[in-house]
């Protein structure tokens, strides 16, 4: 379940949380032609609920939880937790 790739033009990391009960998504924004030595011009990141449905959504929705969270707006400091009940089967 470990991620570290481009998605729809975002560098997008993911993997069990420390705490065993999330998986850490993160989604990264760099400028076309910026150096990934640089900081992103944005860092968004959620954890979402480490259930069947979760991993589910993360290893075959990765595109549309990308697109979300990149539209999410994240006050600064506020953790986000995704709980995900249900997801469609592929």
């Amino acid at each position: 379940m470990d991620t570290d790739t481009w998605v729809s033009g975002y560098k997008v990391r993911s993997f069990p949380w420390v705490d065993g009960k999330t998986i850490y998504f993160n989604v990264q924004c760099y400028l076309p032609g910026q150096s990934l030595s640089q900081p992103p011009v944005w860092d968004k990141t959620v954890y979402i609920t480490d259930n069947a449905a979760g991993r589910n959504m993360v290893a075959n929705f990765a595109h549309s939880l990308t697109e979300y969270i990149a539209n999410l707006e994240i006050p600064a400091g506020r953790k986000i937790i995704l709980t995900v009940e249900r997801s469609p089967k592929i």
